[in-house]
């Protein structure tokens, strides 16, 4: 028998921590602010096999432990839209956009690899891997897809100006211009510089130094209501 989940992303995300493969089908009443897996579903034939990242969470403190994810994982400037959104909720999806206008983009250190390579120091302003075409109700991933088995990373680099005129082509459905690196990836290891703000599908959490995902691919069963 299928499982309802009523809400979006986070809704989601709560869901599949309680359960273990193999999982049963999910429907997705979609009643969150972003909703970024439904908006994604509604594209697809029903019932959909798609993606889930496995992100193996590297604590400041204690022990790591895992976490499934159905849309989005997050450091820096996405995680801080995310937590200024909070305050707009009233706005539902455009909550996303008005905290974009009061988020400034700060540059950190990062060391990065992919496909299990070395970790390369980077400065960025941000990075989000993405298993979804919507970020925050909106296409950020046009290309994206959550049935091809990879996650698409954004690596942000913008300052403000920059960074707003990307949010804003976006949210217009006018990707001309995108400031960062977009790549595609099975996996990827993730370390801050400093412990901070880590997000999953819109759930965040602090005192987090690192992250490790693992793409699962078609993983879960799932369709909107």
């Amino acid at each position: 028998m299928p499982l309802i989940v009523t809400g979006g992303d986070g809704a989601l995300f709560h869901q599949l921590q309680k359960l273990r493969a193999p999982f049963p089908e999910i429907v997705i009443e979609a009643k969150g602010r972003g909703n970024a897996l439904a908006r994604d579903l509604r594209r697809l034939p029903a019932p959909a096999a798609v993606d889930l990242m496995e992100v193996e969470v590297l604590p400041e403190r204690g022990a790591p432990y895992l976490r499934l994810c159905g849309s989005s994982v997050s450091f820096g400037y996405p995680t801080l839209v995310t937590r200024l959104a909070e305050n707009f909720r009233p706005l539902r999806r455009l909550s996303y956009a008005a905290a974009s206008v009061l988020a400034w983009p700060s540059e950190q250190e990062f060391r990065i690899g992919y496909h299990g390579g070395p970790l390369e120091k980077r400065r960025l302003t941000g990075i989000l891997l993405n298993n979804t075409k919507h970020v925050g109700g909106f296409v950020g991933f046009p290309e994206a897809s959550c049935q091809d088995g990879l996650a698409d990373v954004m690596e942000m680099t913008a300052p403000y100006p920059s960074q707003m005129l990307h949010n804003m082509t976006s949210m217009l459905k006018l990707p001309v211009w995108r400031p960062s690196r977009f790549l595609q990836v099975m996996e990827a290891e993730i370390h801050a510089s400093a412990a901070q703000e880590l997000m999953l599908d819109g759930e965040l959490i602090p005192g987090v130094a690192g992250v490790r995902v693992r793409m699962m691919p078609a993983a879960l069963v799932c369709r909107t209501v």
